[in-house]
């Protein structure tokens, strides 16, 4: 009976024994070696998982608490101011439809509406109000009006010019005078300011001091366009039509259409074809006699206007008369001739045209320029070379005349 309690628990220690032995000691010990190496597929992954689980949890946003009624208010309301400027733009826009057509009344009840859809753009809505009763001829509202859009600190010039344009059509040029230097010790730079002094000046037969007024706009506020248009107007009517050829093409390439454009346009070329006459043995030029204004330099005369009109002769040789055509050559070596021989008096028109010559668009810039004076001689160019204009209006479209206050064009600038 012993004997086979002894066998049965030998049986037993070897069953467990057996039990608790490793299995495939080779492939442990290979893995184990690896291990030394390499992280093994299965702790890569346990280790990826870690850190998504980790990263979840530093990515997983508290929830957003929702808006306050306040908010929700202020979110109302705003978007309500919104969409009222919105719709009184769209009054603006039609207003100024009604103001070309002369329908005042519509407009100032759109101006109106407008005022009280868009609080935030007062000065916008105002200032286009009075803009219509001045076109009403409603002066005394027009200054009723200004006079307290200009106590604000952010009325533009454009305030004060108008506010000064109603006091000068009631006749207080004096008011008007105190009005346009009030807006230019706040803006001293408006060429717009210095335009409506120069008017003044103008409308009292003060041409020089016009010219002194537009000039100072000119030199101040470069690309401001109505002050070449004035200068141009008084120069090409004078004597001295050398200033008024240089402001008025500079004024076409700021201000490129509309009524004006076409009559600098015309007067441009006249002053070319009436100052440039073609005798049997001679030629002559006279864009240059000084009687009525001159520059005011203490120093020197001014020697631009003898240098432009000797440069200009000898481009004129080998010409019989003046037509766009023929415009074209001269113009083209006059700038070869005035760079030659007066490098000093180099200027934003001339490397303008130089720029355009070395491009091959200086013909057509001229068809352009002078068009109006000779519209039969330009159409059929432009008829004939439309790919060539096309070429010309698309570059100019995209490339603005390059003025600026550094390289602004002015008489006493080329002294």
């Amino acid at each position: 009976m012993k004997k086979i309690l002894f066998i049965v628990f030998l049986l037993s220690f070897s069953l467990v024994s057996l039990a608790q032995a490793p299995q495939k000691t080779t492939s442990t010990t290979k893995t184990t070696v690896k291990a030394k190496d390499k992280t093994t597929p299965k702790s890569k992954t346990s280790t990826s998982k870690t850190k998504d689980s980790k990263a979840k949890t530093k990515t997983t946003k508290p929830k957003e608490k929702p808006p306050t009624k306040e908010e929700i208010k202020a979110a109302e309301e705003k978007k309500k101011l919104e969409q009222g400027c919105q719709e009184a733009n769209q009054n603006l826009i039609q207003a100024h439809k009604e103001m070309d057509n002369k329908q005042y009344y519509m407009a100032e009840e759109l101006l109106k509406k407008a005022l009280e859809l868009c609080p935030s753009e007062t000065i916008k809505y105002k200032y286009e109000l009075a803009w219509n009763n001045y076109l009403m001829k409603e002066y005394k509202k027009t200054i009723q009006i200004l006079d307290t859009l200009s106590a604000n600190e952010d009325a533009p010039a454009d305030v004060y010019q108008l506010l000064g344009n109603a006091y000068d059509e009631l006749g207080n040029q004096n008011m008007a005078l105190i009005t346009y230097d009030k807006g230019l010790r706040k803006y001293p730079n408006a060429g717009c300011l210095f335009l409506e002094k120069g008017n003044l000046a103008y409308k009292r037969s003060n041409f020089i001091g016009a010219l002194e007024q537009y000039e100072n706009g000119i030199e101040k506020d470069p690309t401001f366009s109505s002050n070449y248009y004035r200068a141009a107007q008084i120069f090409l009517s004078s004597s001295e039509e050398v200033w008024g050829i240089m402001y008025g093409e500079i004024f076409m390439n700021l201000e490129k259409g509309g009524e004006r454009a076409v009559e600098i346009s015309r007067k441009l070329y006249d002053c070319y074809h009436s100052e440039i006459t073609f005798n049997t043995n001679q030629i002559r030029v006279n864009f240059n006699d000084p009687t009525i204004v001159y520059s005011n330099s203490k120093e020197r005369p001014n020697l631009f206007p003898d240098n432009y009109e000797s440069a200009l002769l000898q481009a004129c040789q080998g010409q019989r008369n003046i037509t766009l055509a023929s415009l074209v050559e001269i113009r083209k070596r006059f700038i070869s001739n005035f760079y030659r021989n007066s490098p000093s008096f180099k200027n934003v028109l001339f490397d303008y045209q130089k720029k355009l010559i070395d491009i091959g668009l200086f013909e057509a810039y001229n068809y352009w320029l002078f068009g109006y004076g000779n519209t039969q001689e330009a159409a059929s160019w432009i008829q004939n070379n439309k790919a060539q204009f096309d070429r010309f209006v698309k570059w100019q479209s995209e490339n603005p005349f390059p003025i600026t206050k550094d390289n602004v064009f002015s008489r006493y600038k080329m002294e």
